[in-house]
């Protein structure tokens, strides 16, 4: 992208809340995501918006819609007669303004609903942790050039070279013999910061291993599953560590490869002890 192709610091701030949201296009969302590893102060600026979502989705109460509302919502969309109002004297009555009168009614009830616990329906933090893996992985394979910044199967090549890159040293492992060979790495920025990417490849499957520094509060856990778009996640901190994984394996082997990683890594923290 040419220098006058580059959205500029006012551009990107006003996408911000939409990227957030997963609601940009793909070529929109790597404008994005460049211009953040570049700008400290539009990084800055998501991080902060993301640290407001975050603790709304945490700490604010949430509202169940009463049945009674429900019903009366379901009956006007359905067409059912509502209950009869109060008599008043005989008054000629346009039939287009009854359907006015509900659909504005339909609107408000809406409106009122989405202002209470519309951030209910956002996902939590995990989920969008999982969106923002998904993305980057989808665009490694379709962009061009953007799969792998150093392509190599030596650990002792891949691991100095990310360590140059970032603010922490990620584990960096070679898993050939089993099927998964190392393929390299690369830079790329998830969870508001720059992180690490180890690739892999099974037959003809590629693995994204995203890895960064756990935040304070993630403690060492079981895996945890999820699934976007027909590829499967699996994600789990170890040893000061998340390790997200990513691939349209077949469950049984995302879940024979993580297994590898674990192992790897308690082995790697087992000698620095």
């Amino acid at each position: 992208m040419d220098n006058a192709a580059k959205p500029d610091n006012g551009h990107v701030r006003h996408l911000i809340d939409a990227y957030l949201d997963g609601e940009l296009s793909l070529e929109r969302s790597l404008e994005v995501e460049t211009h953040l590893g570049q700008c400290a102060l539009c990084r800055a600026d998501h991080e902060s918006r993301r640290a407001v979502s975050n603790a709304v989705k945490a700490g604010a109460p949430r509202f169940a819609a009463p049945d009674s509302l429900r019903q009366a919502v379901l009956a006007g969309i359905k067409g059912s007669p509502a209950a009869p109002a109060p008599a008043r004297a005989a008054r000629p009555r346009r039939p287009a303004l009854r359907g006015l009168a509900l659909a504005a009614s339909l609107l408000v009830a809406v409106g009122l609903g989405a202002g209470v616990t519309s951030w209910v329906l956002r996902p939590d933090a995990d989920d969008v942790v999982a969106q923002e893996v998904e993305s980057s992985y989808v665009r490694s394979l379709l962009v061009k050039d953007r799969l792998i910044d150093v392509a190599s199967s030596d650990e002792h090549t891949v691991k100095p070279w990310l360590n140059r890159q970032l603010d922490f040293s990620p584990p960096v492992h070679d898993f050939t013999e089993q099927g998964f060979p190392l393929l390299g790495g690369r830079l790329d920025y998830v969870a508001s910061r720059n992180v690490a990417v180890l690739v892999y490849r099974h037959r003809q499957h590629i693995i994204n291993l995203m890895i960064w520094p756990a935040r304070d509060g993630d403690v060492a856990a079981p895996e945890k599953a999820a699934t976007r778009q027909g590829h499967n996640i699996l994600y789990w901190h170890q040893d000061g560590m998340s390790y997200w994984a990513i691939s349209d394996l077949n469950t049984a082997d995302i879940a024979a490869f993580a297994k590898l990683v674990r192992e790897a890594a308690a082995r790697g923290a087992m000698g620095r002890e």
